[in-house]
């Protein structure tokens, strides 16, 4: 497999997901926040809850997400990197609306040899009830490509 990125895998940096919404359903709260140690009962979700209301509200299931870049889940696509900036404490029984996209796509070689792309992806959450903006996760996906 060559180290050139193909131009269909390329040709991925800023496509927009789909979107969509997510609620931080009270129940949910309440369970994570008991598998956390945290408080459950608390207005304020576990800020995990940013993460899954992102991922779960992008608008597409993770093999059509791993479709954009040729791969299966059978391929062994890893999670990369993650982080998470909230702006404002994600509330338990509210709606959130979900955008973002991806925002680029390297191939590299890795010490054995290997060669695999990183492809890193924003997701924007925003209260649907006053549009504040509640949180951005920076997310990565590493898409093994095989030997050398």
């Amino acid at each position: 497999m060559s180290d050139e990125l193909p131009e269909s895998i390329r040709a991925q940096t800023g496509r927009r997901f789909p979107g969509g919404t997510y609620t931080v359903e009270p129940y949910r709260a309440w369970l994570l926040a008991d598998a956390t140690a945290d408080q459950p009962g608390d207005a304020a979700a576990h800020p995990l809850h940013a993460w899954l209301a992102a991922t779960a509200g992008m608008g597409l299931a993770w093999d059509e997400l791993f479709a954009w870049f040729g791969a299966t889940a059978e391929d062994g696509p890893m999670f990369g990197e993650h982080e998470t900036a909230l702006h404002r404490p994600v509330q338990a029984g509210r709606c959130y609306r979900v955008s973002g996209g991806i925002v680029s796509v390297v191939r590299k070689r890795g010490r054995t040899a290997c060669l695999f792309d990183l492809v890193e992806y924003q997701l924007e959450l925003h209260d649907e009830t006053d549009g504040g903006h509640v949180a951005t996760c920076w997310n990565s996906i590493v898409f093994p490509r095989g030997g050398s």
